[in-house]
């Protein structure tokens, strides 16, 4: 195959953005320079990579074995980059880590402390929901994740890194906010806010009711952690939260957590990548960093902790 570094990076971006404009603008080109790259590569492959339907670019069979060939390609230069730079003394690179929204309170503390180890490398945190965390992973696009509920039809590895409660939370005017030992089945006298369909914390929650044989149906369904929180401040419902996701909300007394039988849920955060994948130094030193530091991190989610009950 004859093909340039310089035509696979064209080639890469042309793909990703399915655009030949967004592609030459992203790379400082013109467009018929692309768009002649592109040509030469199919020529040499004797095969077309894109096809155009009306004005929008797709990626052919082919073009989409070629870009997971290409993915493959960076990714093996990016790790000799690092390597390199490792054996003189220095870990640089590009780091990418994708995290579930409920996990966006303590990622960050977590990324701090790997930076003051290695500073030179360059660190992306991407937060989206569990289900397109495991397209991510699906795709082998992303370094690590971090995430609650690890599928199980999937070849995963995953480490369980700090524990993850899920408690149920009303506004302190609730009927409930005082009561001891509520029932399970107490909750279906009251307007329930579900999270979307693929949060990780409403599987969990689903799965626990269905194990009680209790059938709750939600009163509203919201998109994200931050908007169900306002909900329930606003006397709208109840809701299913990990607790990671409200200590500020608890220490500020605009929330409190529902004495419920069976609760919290203890569940684990999990540091997750596909099992085939070949880890990056730098991914790998942070698997370290978390594996080997065990008391490090738990010390830090602790802090973290600890620094939002501001109030008390």
């Amino acid at each position: 195959m004859r093909a340039t570094l310089h035509q696979l990076k064209i080639f890469q971006q042309v793909a990703f953005f399915k655009s030949y404009s967004i592609a030459a603008n992203k790379l400082n080109l013109t467009q018929p320079a692309v768009s002649i790259q592109i040509k030469q590569l199919e020529d040499n492959l004797g095969l077309p990579l894109f096809e155009k339907i009306g004005k929008q670019v797709f990626l052919t069979s082919a073009g989409k074995e070629f870009s997971t060939f290409c993915i493959d390609i960076f990714s093996r230069i990016d790790n000799m980059d690092m390597k390199l730079s490792a054996m003189k003394g220095q870990l640089e690179g590009d780091f990418y880590l994708a995290a579930v929204t409920s996990a966006k309170y303590f990622t960050p503390h977590l990324l701090g402390a790997f930076h003051k180890l290695y500073p030179k490398v360059s660190l992306f945190l991407d937060v989206v929901n569990r289900s397109q965390i495991i397209q991510r992973l699906k795709n082998n696009d992303i370094d690590l994740v971090i995430m609650g509920l690890v599928p199980e039809d999937l070849p995963l590895t995953c480490y369980p890194i700090i524990d993850n409660p899920i408690v149920i939370t009303a506004s302190p005017t609730h009927p409930l906010a005082t009561q001891k030992n509520i029932p399970l089945s107490e909750l279906l006298n009251y307007d329930f806010i579900f999270r979307e369909q693929g949060s990780g914390t409403r599987k969990a929650f689903e799965d626990f009711l269905l194990s009680n044989q209790v059938k709750l149906s939600p009163s509203m369904v919201l998109g994200s952690s931050e908007t169900i929180k306002q909900a329930v401040m606003a006397d709208l419902g109840i809701s299913v939260l990990s607790r990671h996701s409200i200590t500020l909300e608890l220490a500020t007394h605009n929330l409190v957590e529902l004495d419920i039988q069976g609760f919290p849920l203890m569940r684990s955060w999990y540091l997750v990548h596909h099992e085939s994948k070949c880890l990056s130094p730098a991914a790998q030193a942070f698997v370290d960093l978390i594996l080997h530091e065990q008391e490090t991190v738990a010390s830090l989610c602790n802090r973290f902790l600890e620094t939002q009950f501001i109030s008390q």
